[in-house]
């Protein structure tokens, strides 16, 4: 029975890479309900699972960038207008939100949704190697979260997170690094 359900999830990720232009290195799981919009670059490494109800817009000439083995939590949003990059083995708990821009809002006189769209080309979001992001996490802006890290649910990161370290709150400032001597997460000072 196994096997059969290999082949089943092997066809259905050739499926999705046929026909939302997804570059795949095989292995990919989307579930059900999952809408994905490429109109860039999007590419899944191996043992890549978007899992139900999830959104992934890639705009023109953006990238999105998957690597081996990242899982990413139901009803997700991910809308990359630059570049993002999930490194190998990158794990997101439901309802997180990513984005590499934000909306212009500078005219108080002007709606919003008319003013277009901030961002600086060369902006762009990567997440490390191992990491994972909980429960409504919002990542926005250009920024960089270390490998091995862990963002706390419910946190907002606006500014760059160093490898091996725990950040939550709004904005998400660290609250513990690993200490590699002592060999444990540490409080920073």
């Amino acid at each position: 029975m196994s096997k059969i359900k290999e082949i089943i999830k092997n066809l259905l990720g050739r499926y999705y890479s046929l026909r939302y232009n997804i570059i795949n290195s095989g292995g990919l799981y989307v579930g059900m309900g999952t809408k994905i919009v490429n109109r860039g670059h999007l590419s899944c490494g191996r043992g890549v699972k978007i899992r139900p109800s999830v959104y992934l817009c890639c705009d023109h000439n953006a990238r999105l960038v998957f690597g081996d083995n990242c899982e990413i939590g139901n009803h997700s949003t991910i809308y990359s207008y630059g570049e993002i990059v999930f490194g190998d083995g990158v794990l997101t708990a439901p309802n997180v939100h990513i984005v590499d821009h934000n909306h212009e809002y500078e005219d108080p006189f002007t709606h919003i949704y008319k003013q277009g769209v901030r961002y600086n080309p060369g902006d762009r979001v990567v997440i490390g190697d191992g990491s994972w992001l909980g429960k409504n996490v919002v990542v926005i802006g250009n920024v960089s979260i270390g490998k091995n890290c862990v963002i706390a649910a419910n946190s907002v990161v606006t500014k760059d997170v160093p490898d091996y370290s725990i950040a939550a709150g709004i904005p998400a400032r660290v609250i513990k690094r690993y200490d590699f001597d002592r060999k444990e997460w540490v409080k920073p000072q």
